[in-house]
């Protein structure tokens, strides 16, 4: 078997070859020795095994010198070094298990997860049952969303140890992740073929050649033809020897160094003994297939000699782990292939699933082919699937390297089979450029067969190699031309298609192989030179019926009519996107416009296109796609993450202009792609800084990168949300009627500006709109978040906004001159007034929310709510009743239903997954008196608006204004209008927006409130309103933290602030004509509005009154309860129709609720977004806490800060290390004075597992004052500390063994647990303390395994009872 981890030459010979040698050494054989009895080779082999036991001795040591190197690198957090000095250990002195999961781990440190995984794979192949190396594989694919796979892992970690406690937890997080989110290769197994847990416990090692200790002469590689004499019996000549004496593929190595044929070992060689180049004897082999019987049967019945001549030994290794090796089925290959149905047009596959090809270098390339043949193109995975499943494919020229990715195996495999059926494949384009040298042999060797592996990399002048067919075939093909290449090494002769004079005669920048039926090609060259172009279109096999095919039928209609014939054959829909996209007549596979089709060269080179930079990560999170998709519905665009695309890009004439959409422009390491940006721009280029750019950038770097780069001195200013309006007297103004005159945004301003560059400012009308801090006036006025100045003869432009607001998406599009006028982009005539005039009275605002506008068309005029609700009603009528509901298919409304045991009260929450843990106690109160439900989706919640039982919906969330979910308003209004009861309260008021809010009660409900004012005072209840005349039970007078509501009739409000209160904020109270609480009556039902951002327990009772459920619940209590009820305030007596019959008969289905606030004791869990992992993973230990007393888990920072000062508040769990973050440190400072005032915290959960080690100790230290610091990450058994003050008044668990980390500096008084046999390094540390703090403690558990003891150890902290 060959050494995986030493590049050494290999030379695939036909047998023609081997007759010339065995010829032309024969010739010479009276210069050689005469051949040795059986004896002396015994005796030379014994000898020659101490010699090379000597030589590996040494470079044994060699290489345990530089793991040891490589391991003080990784110890000293020098990760990328680590790999680079365990990787040459691995190239210079052979590969070990140990060494390859060594690299494994740093990779994991780097978070190059795929590498990590590929390298703990090579350990496993090396040693199978190395636990480490399963273990860390488990971890990269976990971390890289193969959960499939890494469950598989992690379980066969515990199959060999059951005591891993790391591995159990791990399993138990990934077990969560697989069923909260999937898995995107649960289809099939891996790429190989060969099952997800492969190599197997029980696999036999890989057998690693020791002949790299052999002598010089020994592998002398010599012109690549056998040496006969070598093999047989020995050549004097040495390394003078013109022919070779190294291992290559169609031999293998036996203890004295020969080379025994391969087809000899299975029975198979045509030239025997005496003619044949290499040696027939078996004696000195080591152990290996050919000992076994069925081994060599089955590589006779599998072999295809002429693949095999090719693939040599490296095709032996795959057959036998495909045919030996158990492995799930593979449900795609079990399953037959359905094609789509001919065209009769045959085509070429462009396969650049890294995106578009649309760089003017690559241009030449497609075209050329366009002239030749229908020309196809595939962006991502569903296109590359449909269109090698069609039977007019021709051939793919794989244009970029993403096809290596892990992520891409399925298209891969299909690939593979492709060219095994007959079909050509070529690797080219960007395909050399990008993929790193493992990977490249990695793809050609696992997939392909072949030992291709990445050679030198330079430009030279290449010579066609008239040997090979396609030479002899291609007529056309260059004699010899230039081109800057990664060559590829390991080729045999006859694959090599250009080669370079006087260089490794086994390397090459173009090759071309048989594989299966059909050709497997590389091509090297990085510049899409025009030789390449002859090159690609002789590997591609185009024929002369090819070329008449492609020009008598018109490119654009290929890929239309291929998925039409598609969608027919398997019965599945067709996707108009991906039949559009698909063909290469549009240049971005997101442009579905059938009229963008080009015709020749000249027009495809000139299509613009909008660059995006985005160097510090993707831009693939949901809130900023509107406005990448709206850049893209006006361009076609080009995203780009590395310094060296963005470099070569900035110099195409294409570019219409450019999106900075991180801070990474503002890194030193991107300073050339700056210099090439303020280029562009003052070459008269238009250049915007937006997006994650204000979020990430630092202050110091802002003013920074304005003043040197681009000679502005623009300066970092405040940071706040407020409503900014559009300066008229800019140019951008004048010129784009679009923008929007006002908008929303939370935002980083600049300074130091002039007036002349600010598109929008603040006013003196504006305030600040904030959540925590009362809305006062904007006072600085020389700042703008959004700024556009002239540099050269171009621009630049600079938006603050760190949300991605659809007004900002506006400006961008503006900046760069794509917005367009008002007359674009109208589509149809209005028959309201025009979009741009301005209102009669009031501040201007926009036609439309932030959240619905659409920026490529004017708004159109606003059905009444009456018309909104007619068209509902009429669709709705039409709809049959169903299970499930499409939003094409709305529920019809039945009429509100009469309170009874089986009605319902249904929670919308689009957008809030905690509002039974915030809002608890309200929830608990509906849930006594009927049933209650929950939609967390559209669907969802249209199924159940059909249900009869339904009394009411009450809508928790923001969700509900996303445009997303804007199908289900019109069912919500014309519920409320046939009678039913809507309520919007939980968070709604907390997160929502006041452009929102205002044009969700506008547009929807057809009504005039709007978002009023946000604070804190005493309310009494408006004994007007007709809600409090028939629930005398409701609150009399209150005190809530709210959103007020302004804009109200006058018998809209249920509380009114009070006459002469003050503000529970320094400032006067001054304005009552707002309210907290509203209910309107719309038809013949209620909406109303609750805005109480707290869950005060009064607000339960007003929120029951609205659903009509608090009487009921009154009366019944009056009745169970008559002498312990508590004393009611005077007030009138409820109508005797309150008492329903329904409610009578239904009395012992429900217990009684106390009216106004209850008093219990409750625990904060702070997880800080991490909320859905913790109850995921501690499950138990939340149950558990919540069966002791009430959790609030997943509060705001401002609800928490709020609760701090409860008396019955008992303590606070930290569940994760995010706490030690800037961002949060207001809040710690609270949470230590909390503590030191007497409460508790506990550091638990994944806190430990989370937190670095450096960051403990200022943690503890600076923050809380305690000594203590990163003690040892281990695992031993660990028992009380029977002089610790807890472990002497609560019941602790005993003795157990745990995993965690350590804190040291601990003392006697503080540590809680400790090692059973503690060695003295460890006297001073612990794995769990709790220590006096002020008055309170503060405690700590470093267990990583989160045990039932962690959940134990908890409940003792919090003083709570098991």
């Amino acid at each position: 078997m060959p050494n995986r981890g030493k590049n050494r030459p290999s030379q695939a010979k036909s047998q023609a070859t081997s007759n010339q040698a065995s010829n032309s050494a024969s010739n010479a054989a009276s210069s050689q020795p005469t051949p040795l009895t059986h004896a002396a080779l015994v005796d030379l082999a014994l000898q020659r095994q101490k010699k090379r036991a000597a030589h590996a001795a040494q470079k044994k040591a060699e290489s345990e010198a530089l793991k040891n190197t490589g391991n003080n690198l990784f110890q000293g957090g020098d990760y990328e070094a680590a790999v680079e000095t365990y990787q040459e250990a691995i190239d210079e002195y052979g590969a070990t298990a140990v060494l390859y999961s060594n690299l494994a781990a740093a990779y994991l440190k780097l978070e190059q997860y795929d590498e990590a995984q590929d390298a703990a794979t090579e350990a496993l192949v090396l040693d199978p049952k190395m636990v480490k190396a399963r273990y860390r594989r488990g971890l990269a694919r976990k971390e890289s969303g193969q959960y499939r796979a890494a469950l598989i892992d992690f379980k066969a970690v515990l199959e060999q140890d059951s005591s891993r406690a790391e591995a159990r937890n791990q399993l138990t997080e990934t077990q969560f992740f697989y069923d909260e989110y999937g898995d995107e290769y649960s289809e099939g197994t891996d790429s190989d073929g060969l099952g997800y847990g492969w190599p197997y416990y029980d696999d036999e090692p890989t057998h690693v050649s020791d002949t790299e200790s052999d002598s010089s002469d020994c592998n002398h590689f010599g012109n690549g033809v056998p040496c006969r004499f070598y093999n047989h019996g020995g050549c004097s000549r040495k390394d003078n020897c013109r022919y070779s004496h190294a291992p290559d593929a169609l031999s293998e190595r036996d203890k004295l160094g020969r080379n025994v044929c391969l087809y000899h070992l299975f029975d198979s060689c045509k030239f025997g003994e005496a003619k044949c180049v290499y040696s027939h004897d078996k004696t000195f082999l080591d152990y290996g297939w050919w000992t076994h019987p069925e081994y060599v049967t089955l590589m006779k019945e599998k072999l295809d000699t002429h693949a095999f001549e090719e693939q040599g030994k490296d095709i032996i290794v795959d057959l036998i782990k495909t045919c030996t090796r158990p492995h799930t089925t593979d449900e795609s290959s079990a399953s037959p292939k359905v094609q789509t149905a001919s065209t009769g047009t045959r085509f070429v596959l462009v396969l650049a699933l890294d995106g578009d090809v649309v760089e003017a270098y690559k241009l030449p390339t497609i075209a050329a082919l366009q002239t030749e043949i229908t020309v196809k193109k595939a962006l991502n995975v569903n296109e590359a699937s449909t269109h090698l499943m069609s039977p007019d494919l021709k051939a793919v020229f794989v244009a970029d390297a993403a096809l290596a990715k892990r992520s891409n195996a399925q298209i891969l495999k299909k690939l593979v089979d492709f060219a095994r059926d007959g079909g050509s494949v070529v690797m080219g384009g960007s395909f050399s450029s990008f993929i790193r040298p493992p990977e490249l042999a990695n793809f050609f060797l696992t997939s392909w067969g072949f030992s291709w592996k990445s050679g030198s990399y330079h430009r030279a002048t290449f010579k066609l190699n008239r040997s090979h067919i396609l030479a002899k075939s291609n007529s056309s093909l260059l004699e010899s031309y230039s081109m800057k290449a990664l060559h590829v090494q390991g080729v045999a002769p006859n694959a090599i298609v250009y080669k370079e004079d006087g260089a490794n005669p086994a390397e090459s920048p173009a090759v071309q192989a048989p594989f299966g039926k059909g050709h497997i090609g590389y091509i090297g060259d990085v510049n899409w030179e025009n030789g390449s172009i002859t090159v690609l279109h002789a590997m591609l096999h185009i024929s002369a019926s090819d070329r008449s095919a492609g020009a008598t039928t018109p490119p654009a209609t290929s890929s239309t009519s291929t998925a039409k014939a598609s969608s027919s054959s398997s019965g599945a829909t067709p996707m108009t996107s991906t039949s559009h996209s698909s063909d290469w007549s549009t240049i971005s596979g997101e442009d579905e416009d059938d009229n963008d089709n080009i015709d020749n060269i000249e027009t495809l080179s000139e299509a613009k296109f909008v660059l995006i930079l985005a160097f510090e990560g993707d831009i693939a999170d949901s809130y900023k796609q509107p406005t990448i998709n709206l850049i893209k519905s006006k361009s076609f665009v080009k995203i780009v993450t590395t310094q060296t695309e963005a470099v070569r890009i900035l110099s195409s004439d294409a570019v219409a202009g450019v999106f900075v959409a991180d801070a990474g422009i503002a890194n030193r390491k991107n300073a050339q792609v700056l210099t090439k940006l303020v280029e562009y721009a003052k070459a008269g280029g238009s250049v915007v800084i937006g997006g994650a750019f204000s979020t990430f950038v630092k202050p110091k770097d802002m003013g920074t990168f304005f003043l040197k780069s681009w000679s502005v001195p623009w300066k970092p200013g405040s940071y706040h949300r407020t409503t900014f309006f559009l300066n008229p007297a800019h140019e951008l103004a004048k010129s784009n009627p679009l923008l929007a005159q006002s908008y929303s945004m939370k935002a980083l301003h600049v300074k130091d500006i002039s007036p002349d560059v600010v598109v929008y400012r603040p006013t003196r009308e504006s305030r600040l709109e904030n959540l925590v801090f009362a809305p006062g006036p904007i006072t600085n006025l020389n700042e703008s978040p959004a700024v556009r100045t002239r540099v050269g003869k171009g621009h630049l432009g600079y938006i603050g906004d760190v949300n991605w607001e659809d007004g900002s998406a506006k400006l961008v599009l503006a900046m760069m001159g794509l917005l367009g006028s008002q007359s674009q982009s109208q589509s149809q005539p209005e028959a309201g007034p025009s979009a741009g005039a301005k209102p009669s009275s009031g501040t201007a605002k926009p036609a439309t929310s932030a959240s619905t506008a659409k920026p490529a068309s004017s708004p159109a005029p606003k059905a009444s709510p009456a018309s909104q609700a007619a068209s509902a009603t009429q669709a709705s009528a039409s709809a049959p009743t169903t299970s499930t509901v499409s939003p094409q298919q709305k529920p019809p409304v039945p009429a509100p239903a009469t309170i009874s045991k089986d009605s319902s009260v249904l929670l919308l929450s689009l957008d809030d997954y905690f509002f039974a843990t915030s809002h608890a106690h309200c929830l608990s109160a509906i849930r006594e008196k009927v049933v209650v439900s929950q939609a967390l989706t559209v669907s969802t919640a249209l199924t159940k608006l059909g249900d009869k039982n339904l009394v009411g919906v009450f809508i928790t969330d923001t969700g509900i204004v996303q445009s997303k979910h804007k199908e289900i308003l019109p069912c919500l209004v014309k519920y409320v209008k046939q009678g039913g009861i809507v309520i919007v309260g939980g968070s709604f008021s907390t997160f929502v927006s006041a452009p929102d809010m205002n044009s969700f009660f506008n547009d929807a409900w057809g009504l005039s409130w709007k978002s009023g004012a946000y604070h804190r005072t005493r309310f009494l209840r408006n004994s007007q309103h007709d809600l409090v005349t028939k629930n005398p039970s409701m609150p009399s007078s209150y005190s809530m933290k709210a959103l007020h509501l302004r804009g109200l009739a006058s018998n809209d409000p249920i509380y009114l602030p009070a006459d002469n209160l003050q503000l529970q904020t320094p400032l006067p109270f001054n304005d009552h004509a707002e309210s907290p609480v509203v209910r309107r009556k719309i038809g013949e039902g209620y909406f109303g509005y609750v805005g109480d951002v707290d869950a005060e327990p009064e607000t339960t009772n007003v929120v029951l009154a609205m659903f009509g459920l608090l009487d009921e619940l009154k009366l019944e209590a009056d009745k169970t309860e008559p002498a312990t009820a508590a004393p009611e305030p005077p007030r009138e007596e409820a109508p005797a129709a309150s008492m329903s019959t329904t409610a009578a008969e239904a009395e012992s289905e429900f217990r009684h609720l106390p009216v106004g606030p209850t008093r219990r004791p409750f625990l904060m869990i702070l997880s800080f977004g991490s909320e859905k992992f913790f109850a995921g993973v501690q499950g138990d230990l939340l149950e558990l806490l919540k069966s002791k007393l009430e959790v609030l888990h997943g509060l705001s920072h401002e609800r928490v800060l709020e609760l701090l000062g409860s008396q019955d508040l008992v303590g606070i769990l930290i569940t994760d290390a995010a706490i030690i973050e800037t961002e949060n440190a207001y809040l710690l400072s609270q949470l230590v004075a909390f503590a030191k005032a007497g409460g508790t915290v506990v550091m638990g959960g994944s806190f430990s597992s989370h937190i670095k080690f450096n960051q403990v100790g200022t943690f503890f230290q600076d923050s809380w004052g305690l000594p203590w610091r990163s003690g040892d990450y281990t695992s031993c058994e660990i028992t009380v500390n029977r002089g610790h003050e807890l472990a002497k008044s609560s019941v602790l668990p005993s003795a157990f063994m745990m995993k965690g980390l350590f804190v040291a500096g601990v003392t006697p008084q503080t540590t809680l647990y400790v090692p059973v046999r503690a060695h003295v390094a460890k006297k001073s540390q612990s794995p769990v303390a709790l220590a006096q703090v002020g008055k309170g403690r503060v405690g700590y558990i470093g267990d990583v395994g989160l045990q039932d003891e962690h959940s134990k150890i908890v409940l003792a902290m919090f003083g709570l009872s098991q």
